[in-house]
């Protein structure tokens, strides 16, 4: 059976505002989503290489902030202090998934800002009608990832170096 993934798709990056002036900040998730990824299956188990991208260009900054802070925030996150989009422009996650329909791990490496960094996070499965719907997260720092925490206003106002990453992703169109 093959499993393709559904435009519904979603990763979540979720980050923490901290310093003096942290009611101004944002505690921002970003989302973002992403491209093809296909997931072969023989049955109820499941051990299957994962490759998926995505664009750095395709994250977004919260939609409930005003327009000029959600450029700001873009900017800053495709910027060479951050991802450095315009010389990485995708990240990428390359690992295995091991479980089942209903439950796994998702194990493997994700090349931020083009160094790899490992990753292992459980993941749950449930069906919605047609869908497959998997779910996950990973908790860790930013500077774990290669990124250093955003600040500004001399640090009154910044990231704390802290990340979820969450994992919403959709599989439609099972075939044999």
């Amino acid at each position: 059976m093959r499993l393709r993934l559904d435009p519904g798709s979603r990763v979540r990056v979720d980050l923490r505002a901290t310093g003096v002036l942290k009611a101004l900040a944002h505690s921002p998730t970003l989302a973002a989503r992403p491209e093809s990824l296909d997931i072969v299956s023989d049955g109820e188990r499941i051990e299957s290489d994962i490759e998926a991208r995505v664009l750095a260009s395709s994250i977004e900054p919260p939609a409930d902030i005003a327009p000029s802070d959600r450029d700001r925030m873009r900017d800053n996150l495709l910027g060479p202090q951050v991802l450095d989009a315009r010389r990485f422009p995708a990240l990428v996650f390359r690992g295995r998934y091991q479980g089942s329909i209903a439950s796994g791990t998702l194990a493997g490496r994700l090349d931020v800002r083009g160094a790899p960094r490992s990753l292992s996070m459980p993941i749950a499965v449930a069906r919605r009608g047609e869908l497959l719907i998997a779910t996950g997260a990973w908790e860790g720092t930013l500077t774990e990832l290669g990124v250093a925490p955003f600040k500004a206003l001399l640090g009154a106002i910044r990231l704390e170096d802290w990340i979820r990453i969450r994992l919403d992703v959709w599989f439609a169109g099972a075939d044999s």
